[in-house]
């Protein structure tokens, strides 16, 4: 009898090496699957070598430049406003020539302003008037209480004499004494008198000077207001305030003008300013003393930033420029320029030449060439711009060449076969 030993357990394997190749075929069959997919809807555009403009990545110095328009106007223009309304009555000048300072422009009419003035000088003349006949008044009152003090100091002498003889004959019982004590009496009378008019006249004196002196002051006030009449009746008349070049003088007769409304402008001739556009993107970067420059006969003429006018109207602000040196001897008045205005210093980057395809892209991505007549679409990051170049951040290295040209016509592809 055979004894059959323990039955051993045999362990299944769990990865067979059929089952392996199995899962590594498919594997591999999904990535080529994928990759010959890809391959097959690739998006390629076809064009021709000679419909499109290339450039180079380069690094350079980039500095961050805008472009604005300036008009050349003079450093110091000063406005002719008219001081009164009025119409215009008469013309003296013609516009576009040099004026001295209170040469007579023009001539404004207007009957009741002029009334009105004649009006108040005739009550002014007639309080003056008044005040003086009250001046002579005090005066003449003055005189008469000094005359009265005379009249008085020599009664009181009379009387002195008199009452000195009379105290000799009295003590010589030549008069009796009743007659002796009168003229005592009469002349204690008139020294009383005496320095009772005596202190009125000093009193008098004193307040007489006040209120003369009072009189006086409102007089010269009221003479100045008739000065200022007189002015102002002049003011029809408008004079230029400065010597100058006047420029914007058109007026017409009997065009009506409002107070204190610009009839001209003089240029007092002490040299150029220019005055930019400015779009108010940026206001919060536009500072004072920044550098400008524009070409002039074919050289570079420096400026800089001498004011910022914050008020933006029409979505522009306005800065004005003043020239860092002499003004080129060609430069006129009203001239238009296109002037670069330096955001930034000067610092190493590099930097994509402006091209058409921004406008395509929106700066977000570039076709980029490969070296073997394809260019792929490449997304970067730009970052300040100047006229001529971006600044580049992110996706883009020196030397690379791009195309530069519109991408309308492929924006939509990931690459272009160049014939």
């Amino acid at each position: 009898m055979i004894q059959l030993g323990m039955d051993r357990k045999i362990e299944k394997k769990r990865w067979s090496q059929t089952k392996i190749l199995y899962i590594v075929g498919a594997f591999v069959f999904v990535i080529l699957a994928f990759f010959g997919f890809k391959a097959i809807n690739r998006k390629v555009y076809k064009v021709d070598a000679s419909k499109i403009s290339m450039k180079q990545v380069v690094e350079g110095n980039f500095q961050d430049v805008i472009l604005i328009d300036g008009d050349v106007e003079p450093i110091n223009l000063v406005l002719v406003n008219t001081l009164e309304g009025g119409t215009v009555d008469e013309i003296f000048i013609e516009d576009g020539v040099l004026v001295e300072k209170g040469t007579p422009l023009l001539r404004l009419s207007n009957p009741g302003v002029t009334l009105a003035y004649m009006n108040q000088e005739t009550a002014i003349v007639e309080q003056v008037n008044n005040l003086r006949n009250l001046k002579l008044s005090l005066e003449k009152d003055q005189r008469d209480l000094a005359e009265s003090l005379i009249d008085i100091e020599n009664d009181l002498a009379i009387e002195k004499r008199s009452f000195k003889v009379d105290s000799v004959l009295y003590s010589k019982a030549v008069i009796a004494k009743n007659d002796y004590l009168d003229g005592v009496e009469a002349y204690r009378y008139l020294q009383n008198k005496r320095d009772f008019i005596n202190t009125n006249v000093k009193k008098s004196a004193q307040d007489n000077k006040t209120q003369i002196s009072q009189i006086n002051t409102s007089i010269s006030m009221m003479q100045r207001n008739l000065v200022l009449i007189h002015d102002n009746i002049e003011k029809m008349l408008v004079r230029a305030p400065v010597t100058g070049m006047l420029s914007s003088f058109d007026p017409v007769i009997g065009e009506s003008y409002l107070n204190n409304q610009t009839v001209a402008k003089i240029d007092v001739q002490s040299g150029f300013k220019i005055k930019g556009q400015v779009d108010e993107y940026y206001l919060s970067t536009v500072k004072k003393g920044q550098l400008a420059q524009f070409s002039f006969d074919g050289k570079l003429v420096d400026l800089k930033v001498k004011k910022v006018l914050p008020e933006v109207v029409n979505r522009r602000f306005e800065i004005e420029l003043v020239f860092v040196s002499s003004a080129p001897e060609n430069v006129t008045i009203g001239q238009s320029l296109q002037v670069r205005l330096e955001l930034s210093k000067a610092q190493k980057s590099l930097m994509i030449p402006r091209g058409t395809y921004f406008q395509s892209s929106g700066g977000q991505y570039v076709f980029v060439l490969d070296g073997e007549g394809e260019a792929h679409k490449r997304y970067i990051k730009l970052g300040n711009q100047n006229p001529s170049y971006y600044q580049v951040l992110e996706g883009l290295e020196e030397g690379e060449k791009f195309i530069t040209s519109s991408y309308d016509a492929f924006k939509n592809y990931e690459s272009i076969k160049i014939n």
